[in-house]
């Protein structure tokens, strides 16, 4: 069944709520694959895996940092640096959206890659706070907010019965990252130190880049004009306002852990290689967890498969990684994969969540908007857990991200709900 529902003159359509098929005139006008549209997914990959994929992994850059050059200031400290990263990455996508829309994907990337590779180069070279938190923290992530927000959007253009799945294979490029990145800094900081390390995956991301650029290609007509602000009529919408909350929940858990597993497991006592390996394990299963949710999802619900993954985690965090998690390795390596698992799940399906509340040709608007308002969790959650966890125990920061989660999981619910009319029901494509 088709449904497009109107709020305040803004047309919210793009979703499936029957078993039926999506609209024959709205599937038959994406190519839902070809050569363009597997190269552009593929460039899209290339990208992430140095720009989110280095996010993903900023947990082993955090850590290092704070035991040596910033080595006189606290987690929570060290952790605003990681915070503004994260939030500019998020909360500039509502600037870049609608230059997308406008300019196309091209010139864009040339820039974000270029400021990208400029801020590894000059990280090289930090010795003092000010000098991270400019070259990390703010260069580094408006570079990275541009180069993600385009790499997700451009699939838009080109997939829409599959957009799950092309998300999901699309972030893989990420957990990619994330997986690899801790693997090479274990042996380049043992090997080269701290600016011959962050200049090698400045060349990885050099690369990366131009095969991304020369890869990734519009299909839809540049030069549509939208604003550059948070278009707050889509909040008229419950289901848009109860996702924003889950994904600014999502964000909230998924960039903390990301910045604080390696610290966690240096104050859980364990071995000092487990903070890279730990990384590792939870970015390869994130891997599989945005490619498998993704597939599934376009056969069976993109929010059903949403809401499946946050209940499984919920669970598993709940019930094991509070009590047993920090006790040894083994434990914590099988409570990382699953919540890499699951996790990898949010990341692929809230932005295609997201997509089914718009219009195509608003998607990059839409994507930053709702990711505008996830930015502030990300903003919060690295200080915030960074203090708790200096002043608490291990234990303590995975209940209260267990907390959060649970306010995700409701948001998922009540979005669900809503785009039924508020007329629940278990057994429908959704």
């Amino acid at each position: 069944m088709r449904r497009t529902t109107r709020t305040e003159g803004h047309e919210l359509d793009n979703f499936d709520v029957g078993p039926e098929n999506p609209d024959t005139s709205v599937s038959l006008a994406f190519p839902e694959g070809g050569r363009e549209a597997w190269t552009s997914l593929l460039g899209s990959s290339l990208i992430m895996f140095p720009s989110f994929g280095f996010q993903t992994a900023i947990g082993t850059v955090q850590d290092y940092i704070s035991t040596h050059q910033l080595s006189s200031y606290s987690v929570g400290d060290v952790g605003w640096i990681t915070a503004v990263l994260c939030f500019l990455t998020l909360f500039l996508g509502v600037q870049v959206g609608p230059l997308f829309d406008r300019y196309g994907p091209r010139m864009l990337l040339i820039c974000g890659s270029l400021a990208s590779v400029a801020s590894y180069l000059l990280l090289a070279q930090c010795t003092q706070y000010w000098h991270f938190m400019l070259c990390l923290g703010v260069l580094s992530g408006i570079s990275s907010a541009i180069l993600t927000t385009v790499a997700i959007s451009v699939l838009s253009h080109w997939f829409y019965r599959r957009r799950a799945l092309a998300s999901g294979l699309c972030m893989s490029g990420s957990s990619a990252g994330g997986a690899i990145i801790p693997l090479l800094l274990r042996t380049l900081f043992a090997k080269y130190g701290w600016t011959w390390s962050i200049r090698i995956i400045a060349f990885i991301a050099l690369g990366c880049y131009a095969g991304g650029i020369m890869l990734v290609k519009g299909r839809l007509p540049t030069g549509r004009q939208s604003r550059a602000t948070i278009d707050f009529r889509a909040f008229k919408a419950p289901r848009l306002v109860f996702l924003a909350v889950a994904l600014f929940a999502f964000e909230f858990i998924i960039f903390g852990c990301a910045a604080l597993l390696p610290t966690y497991v240096r104050y859980a006592g364990l071995n000092v290689d487990v903070q890279f390996y730990s990384l590792t394990v939870l970015n390869s299963m994130s891997l599989l967890g945005r490619i498998l949710p993704g597939f599934m999802a376009d056969q069976i619900g993109r929010f059903n498969i949403l809401l499946l993954m946050a209940a499984i985690t919920l669970i598993m965090m709940a019930s094991v990684w509070i009590p047993f998690g920090s006790h040894d390795e083994a434990t914590l390596y099988a409570v990382v994969a699953i919540f890499g698992f699951g996790s990898g799940g949010w990341i692929s399906l809230a932005p295609v969540c997201a997509g089914q509340l718009c219009k195509t040709e608003e998607y990059g608007r839409f994507y930053g908007t709702l990711y505008s308002v996830a930015a502030f969790g990300v903003l919060l959650t690295v200080p915030i857990g960074g203090e708790l966890l200096q002043s608490t125990t291990p234990q303590i920061l995975v209940g209260f991200y267990s907390a959060v989660l649970m306010v995700g999981l409701t948001g998922v619910v009540l979005s669900r709900w809503a785009l039924l009319d508020w007329n629940w029901k278990w057994k429908i494509k959704v």
